[in-house]
């Protein structure tokens, strides 16, 4: 196989793909370790497909040997339609038979659907890089006894209160029946979008007859998996969908593909919101009755946008949000920072020297919008990897938004590129603030039409 993607890159022109099925689960990443380079490519188990583009790709597909270099690449998106699916499928006549015969995959893989080229490069989304082999294989040391799901072992769930159960996507009817007559649920919550479900042989269409004739209410609002921005701005919604279907006196079932992030999420979410629970008492007590490794960030995020809906200003109250601005310059300079939040502009504070041309200072900020510039061997500067913008006076100065406002109607969108570093700090909230948190949250769930289930 590796000398025929050798002839491929030598021979064909434009971009080429090599295609592998998906796993039946996610493979396990302790077990990743006991693979070669150029297996790890593949089997991560967590993408479709692994494919190269010769455009942006230049590799011998040589493993390493030693301390190399791995490689990894990413799926393009343009393969997870149906459409994509039937091209992947009319290509296999251009797998040579004795060429399987001769590079045969491992156990571990799947059969190889095929190889083929194309003349002119489509929409699609590539990714690819190269990490240090010795740290990867620490990292896989360290995961050991980490979560991954194994979708081979059918639908998994948990009891979190009397009327919220969690966990893993609904495969068949016969997991709607158990459900429903064995568990009682009358509402499921899914976070699964549709592209998913087909990845994994779901057939969306019968579950949901299934849900109509066991007279369960299900609830799809898809939330992408592992996007931390996606969740952080879609949980508000998602947490009111949850009151009100609670407040209908609903047993919910709250649901996406693995279980393990996105529905014990929006559980936690929830009762850090609605029950006045610290985001640390609700989130030990969600892990420990369901195994699961929700983003705890993304909930701190979307916790401080709400209070920001009410606030509708300048917090006034201790910090939310640790930034660190960052210069990039010449090495020997002598960099300051200076800003709305510097004393009104005159308690200039030094930047860190962190290597090469880079100047770090990190500050800890209440959410809100703040100008600033930096001083720079005496001259005042501003950053050109950072945005900008020009006060009335034609001054130019940058301007970093520290957190968002929360929306029943959230726009995601791509971020402005800034080279600043924003985290979000998860700290137990103030009286005040557990006063507009619990107020924002059920202004975003009574901004939902109870009979429709979406917004006003």
């Amino acid at each position: 196989m590796q000398l025929y993607v050798r002839m491929m890159l030598k021979e064909k022109m434009g971009s080429f793909s090599l295609v592998l099925e998906r796993p039946f689960f996610a493979f396990p990443l302790h077990r990743l370790q006991q693979l070669s380079d150029l297996d790890l490519l593949y089997n991560n188990g967590h993408v479709p497909i692994a494919t190269w583009n010769k455009n942006v790709l230049v590799s011998n597909l040589q493993t390493s040997e030693g301390g190399g270099n791995s490689g990894f690449v990413m799926f393009s998106s343009r393969f997870l339609s149906p459409q994509g699916w039937e091209l992947l499928s009319n290509q296999n006549g251009q797998i040579q038979p004795q060429l399987m015969q001769k590079n045969v995959l491992p156990p571990t893989f799947k059969p190889l659907v095929c190889i083929f080229s194309e003349e002119e490069a489509g929409d699609g989304e590539w990714a690819y890089g190269n990490f240090p082999l010795e740290e990867y294989i620490r990292a896989l040391e360290r995961s050991e006894g980490e979560l991954y799901y194994d979708h081979s072992l059918g639908m998994q769930y948990s009891k979190i209160t009397e009327q919220i159960y969690v966990g893993s996507c609904i495969q068949t009817d016969m997991d709607v029946d158990t459900l429903s007559n064995v568990v009682g649920i009358t509402a499921i919550l899914n976070f699964q979008s549709a592209t998913e479900a087909e990845n994994w042989g779901i057939n969306s269409i019968s579950i949901n007859e299934s849900c109509q004739r066991c007279n369960v209410l299900m609830i799809n609002y898809p939330i992408r998996e592992s996007d931390s921005f996606d969740m952080r701005k879609k949980l508000p919604f998602s947490v009111g969908l949850m009151l009100r279907l609670l407040k209908k006196n609903h047993r919910v079932y709250v649901t996406c593909t693995t279980g393990l992030d996105r529905s014990p999420a929006c559980v936690i979410a929830y009762l850090h919101w609605m029950t006045d629970t610290s985001l640390h008492a609700a989130y030990n007590f969600v892990t420990s009755l369901h195994s699961c490794k929700p983003d705890r960030p993304a909930i701190a995020w979307a916790t401080w946008d709400l209070i920001a809906m009410v606030e509708r200003s300048k917090h006034d109250g201790p910090a939310t949000h640790a930034v660190t601005f960052v210069w990039n310059g010449h090495e020997g300079e002598d960099v300051n920072l200076v800003g709305d939040f510097t004393g009104n502009w005159k308690e200039p504070i030094k930047a860190a020297h962190k290597g090469g041309s880079r100047y770090e200072v990190e500050v800890r900020l209440p959410q809100g919008k703040y100008y600033y510039k930096y001083i720079v061997n005496g001259q005042w500067r501003h950053s050109t990897a950072s945005p900008a913008e020009r006060d009335e006076s034609g001054n130019v100065n940058n301007v970093i938004l520290v957190g968002d406002t929360a929306s029943v109607r959230p726009l995601v969108q791509q971020q402005k590129k800034d080279a600043n570093i924003v985290k979000v700090i998860e700290r137990p909230l103030t009286e005040s603030e557990r006063f507009m948190l619990a107020k924002a949250a059920r202004c975003i769930a009574f901004s939902i039409c109870p009979l429709r289930l979406a917004p006003k």
